[in-house]
């Protein structure tokens, strides 16, 4: 049986197919509005997903959609209002639609409802019929399972892991009235154990604090973290306003317009890459015994996490890295993107797997890709193969973009949406971080070979299979601050993605080449996109980011077209200072 999952959420809507056994397609529809998180139902992404796959929606035998009382039953009724809370929430400045946002999260039970409430029972058996008044006529009549949100990311991650049984954890701002769940899995099914308040939030907290530093909330999290290896959390004298007492989470702090000003107040009086580095503590500090308490009590070794809060690659460092922890796995579409997927396979809809790889997105024709690049006019070329040149280009000093085979699923760009460059040089980070107007504390991350893991980062067996993902961090080794220190962050650790041959044969290829040349397995890999932007989607999309980001090459299909700057002047890649 076909089984169609959906994710209308506030933020990062999708949709995902699956046959049982394969994932077919999924994409989220921030590729193809270009407006990033974008949330509300996922029209486009759906439309995308029947062309690419040509299945008729007459085919699909069912339809699982994340959410119960997330979003709301009102922000489904109207979409407008759907789409008015989602950006009232990134908007600068302490504004009304904030504060009205505010009330409604935190001072009625609208957001906080429990599985048998009044409100939630009454709510269920219409949601259904407002999903199917949105999908195509002929996929309206088959069953459609509606699936609480916590237990979307749960089966998401579980689902993916390749776990025989598995203790499953999932934190994120909030989600049908709660923030936190911690869940056995094993082939008869999940079993939730433990679960957290929304109003004791760590993804809500986090929020806080990244509007406070003038970033986007649900977005830029991940600023807040790279920021904290600057600081030290000891200068900042402040009380934790977390506690976990009797096995119950609780946060004493003020929520909402409140906690943004009192986030401000510490930002200034602390600076604020401590005052980063103090809330980073906070958060890995209690999901640390949350974790290991419900490790040591269920007897299991193997954890997989999943929601928007383990984005957090430090915080997943600190979990794979604990002696109770025999094997970590995080669902690589870890924050609401993610619970298409998760719905679809709390239906039923995927047998549980070790997934191999994530590319599950559109692909593009030579045709469509040789006409993108004729009407931009850049100056092009056809190489076979083309990863010998791609190496030849890296091993000059050169980046490379990279548009090839399916998109990637997920926030991580792991190859084939990629821009690639020379980690040798730590002077590459300023240049990429100008041409794609990036924040300069930003790390980026490196790739290497499946073979060459343990040469460039410590313990990376736990969370091996996480690292295909890109979603763990490493200690780095020697060799990787000798060879690769553009990809090593402040604080020694990076955030490495493994690239097996099976999974990616092309990127490999590209490895092993550049290896050859240069005697350095390492590369950096960053996502093709300039900053705010989703990660590019089409030819077209590929040809305008590489010419407006100033790149040297582009590698689309089997294409492969210079930067203005360089056409201009003739220059040819020669293999560089660095490794002669």
């Amino acid at each position: 049986m076909l089984t169609l999952g959906i994710n209308q959420d506030l933020y990062d809507c999708g949709v995902a197919l699956a046959d049982g056994r394969t994932v077919l397609y999924a994409a989220n529809e921030e590729r193809f509005t270009r407006e990033k998180n974008a949330g509300g139902w996922p029209r486009h992404a759906l439309a995308a997903l029947f062309d690419h796959t040509g299945i008729a929606p007459a085919e699909i035998g069912r339809v699982a959609v994340a959410g119960e009382m997330t979003p709301p039953l009102p922000a489904r009724l109207f979409p407008a209002l759907q789409s008015w809370a989602s950006r009232s929430r990134r908007e600068r400045g302490d504004t009304f639609a904030k504060r009205l946002v505010d009330l409604l999260a935190f001072d009625t039970p609208l957001m906080r409802t429990s599985p048998d409430s009044l409100a939630r029972r009454a709510f269920r058996p219409l949601l259904a019929p407002l999903v199917r008044r949105r999908l195509p006529a002929s996929l309206d009549r088959g069953p459609i399972c509606i699936v609480e949100h916590h237990r979307a990311h749960a089966a998401s991650a579980w689902s993916l892991s390749g776990f025989e049984e598995a203790l499953v954890v999932t934190a994120d701002g909030m989600g049908d009235g709660l923030s936190a769940t911690v869940s056995r899995a094993t082939p008869a099914g999940i079993e939730r154990l433990w679960s957290a308040s929304a109003r004791d939030s760590f993804g809500l907290f986090f929020e806080m604090f990244t509007e406070a530093l003038g970033f986007i909330p649900s977005r830029d999290e991940g600023k807040l973290m790279a920021l904290a290896a600057h600081g030290d959390r000891a200068r900042v004298p402040v009380n934790d306003p977390f506690a976990l007492v009797g096995g119950r989470l609780g946060y004493s702090g003020p929520r909402g317009r409140a906690g943004v000003r009192w986030a401000r107040d510490l930002l200034d009086r602390h600076g604020r890459a401590d005052v980063c580095a103090w809330a980073q503590a906070q958060l890995e500090h209690h999901l640390v015994e949350i974790c290991r308490g419900w490790l040591r009590r269920s007897g299991l070794r193997r954890l997989a996490a999943a929601g928007g809060v383990f984005a957090n690659v430090r915080l997943n460092q600190r979990l794979h890295e604990l002696e109770e922890v025999e094997a970590f796995f995080v669902c690589p579409n870890m924050g609401d993107g993610g619970l298409s997927l998760g719905a679809l396979c709390a239906a039923g809809g995927l047998a549980a797997q070790r997934l191999h790889d994530v590319f599950w997105g559109d692909a593009f024709t030579d045709a469509a890709i040789e006409a993108a690049l004729r009407e931009a006019g850049v100056r092009y070329r056809r190489c076979r193969p083309i990863e010998t040149e791609v190496a030849r280009l890296l091993a000059s000093g050169r980046n490379v973009a990279r548009f090839s085979g399916r998109m990637e699923w997920g926030p991580r760009a792991l190859g084939n949406r990629s821009i690639l460059a020379p980690a040798c040089d730590a002077g590459v980070s300023e240049r990429l971080n100008r041409c794609l107007a990036r924040n300069d504390f930003m790390p980026f991350a490196p790739a290497c070979a499946e073979e060459d893991a343990d040469r460039y980062v410590v313990g990376a067996q736990s969370a091996r299979h996480a690292a295909e993902f890109m979603t763990a961090c490493f200690r780095g080794t020697a060799a990787l601050r000798k060879e690769g220190p553009a990809a090593v962050h402040v604080d020694g650790t990076a955030r490495l993605q493994v690239v097996r041959s099976a999974a990616n044969p092309r990127l490999h290829a590209i490895l092993g080449e550049y290896k050859r040349l240069t005697g350095v397995g390492v590369l950096l890999n960053t996502s093709f996109n300039v900053h705010q932007e989703p990660i590019v989607r089409t030819p077209g999309e590929a040809v305008r980011t590489f010419l407006a980001g100033g790149l040297d090459h582009l590698a689309a299909g089997d294409f492969l077209a210079d930067g203005p700057h360089l056409a201009a002047a003739g220059v040819e890649g020669q293999v560089s200072k660095y490794f002669s």
